[in-house]
């Protein structure tokens, strides 16, 4: 015959099933937060074959009245020679921006409540990217306009990693 366990106990194993499934689903969606900002780096790269394209391997459209110009397809100020450079600039701005960033973001998450302060840095992440995106819509084509964008994405990107850590440190505890 087998005998019920006390209701103390009942507490207890339904407690700590309760708090590792909490546990679990906190790491998840720590998981993909940090996921989501990885992502968000990553438009860049891609569309960097698109600014600056082979042109001769692009069918030119029969609408489109241009003379023969071996940059017809790309997007300035990216048509030029010197379209490497300018990528690197961007990648620059980005990569400073975020090994400064860095510096100080650890310190602003230490003192700011971390679901506002990971939910601002995602949200505006995404909205640099965004605005990244929208210079093709916009018909923006400036450098400056790219390489700021790219500074304050690299910043906002600052706020991930500090933010991910103390979140699961705080539900795992520092030992473990």
């Amino acid at each position: 015959m087998r005998v019920a366990p006390a209701p103390g106990m009942r507490f207890l194993t339904v407690l700590f099933l309760e708090m590792v499934c909490y546990r679990g689903f906190i790491l998840f969606l720590t998981f993909l937060f940090y996921t989501a900002y990885h992502l968000s780096r990553k438009p860049i790269s891609i569309v960097k074959g698109e600014l600056h394209r082979n042109c001769s391997t692009v069918i030119r459209p029969a609408d489109l009245n241009i003379t023969n110009n071996e940059t017809w397809c790309d997007w300035a100020p990216f048509d030029q020679d010197n379209y490497q450079t300018l990528f690197g600039i961007l990648d620059n701005c980005f990569l400073v921006a975020y090994a400064i960033g860095m510096f100080f973001s650890g310190i602003f998450g230490e003192r700011l409540p971390l679901r506002y302060y990971l939910s601002f840095g995602m949200i505006m992440s995404g909205i640099f990217t965004c605005l990244f995106g929208l210079g093709f819509y916009l018909k923006i084509h400036s450098i400056y306009y790219y390489a700021v964008i790219q500074v304050f994405n690299g910043i906002m990107q600052t706020t991930g990693w500090p933010a991910v850590v103390a979140c699961v440190g705080n539900w795992f505890g520092k030992g473990k």
